[in-house]
């Protein structure tokens, strides 16, 4: 993926729950276009980082196990504030409800303490369905694992940082 929207997980219960964190930066190349004399993230990328800490929950859920993980659908997008460069962006993504191969996810996102953007996501677990489907399956296991790893270090160590949420923080959206 050529935009990764996340800078680090800060919280995660594997398949559960998701909190992490994205700085926006001045020299991100979209921002020269997304506005040239007022920069902010478009909402598509606030978007973007939604379902990118959904699928990295939903993956480390089952060890990685599902080799593909696809937005099926997005539901309720409300924006609330702009993101300028220097601000950071806390995600925050809820499984509300597991059936079969489809996970519903409550994602927000937000910057001090106020709501930028709100969604609700619903993905689809599934296989590659090739031919040799078995082996690019377990391909893809391994590749998602080495490539969570490579962006924000091992899942063990952030597993046992896990922080209890205050009843206000644990509330998503």
């Amino acid at each position: 993926m050529k935009y990764n929207q996340l800078d680090r997980i800060i919280e995660l219960v594997p398949g559960e729950r998701l909190v992490a964190e994205r700085t926006l930066r001045a020299e991100e190349e979209y921002l020269a276009d997304h506005f040239p004399k007022f920069p902010v993230m478009p909402g598509v990328m606030m978007l973007e980082a939604l379902h990118q800490a959904a699928i990295w929950m939903v993956r480390s859920g089952g060890d990685f196990t599902d080799p593909l993980v696809l937005l099926k659908e997005v539901r309720g997008v409300k924006f609330g504030d702009f993101l300028c460069p220097g601000e950071t962006l806390r995600v925050k993504v809820q499984r509300t409800k597991a059936e079969g191969s489809l996970v519903s996810v409550k994602a927000s996102g937000e910057k001090a303490g106020r709501t930028t953007v709100l969604a609700r996501l619903v993905l689809e677990k599934c296989s590659t369905g090739t031919r040799n489907s078995a082996e690019t399956d377990e391909i893809l296991r391994n590749l998602s694992r080495v490539r969570f790893e490579e962006l924000f270090g091992p899942i063990d160590k952030i597993i046992g940082n896990r922080q209890a949420p205050s009843p206000v923080e644990g509330q998503i959206g």
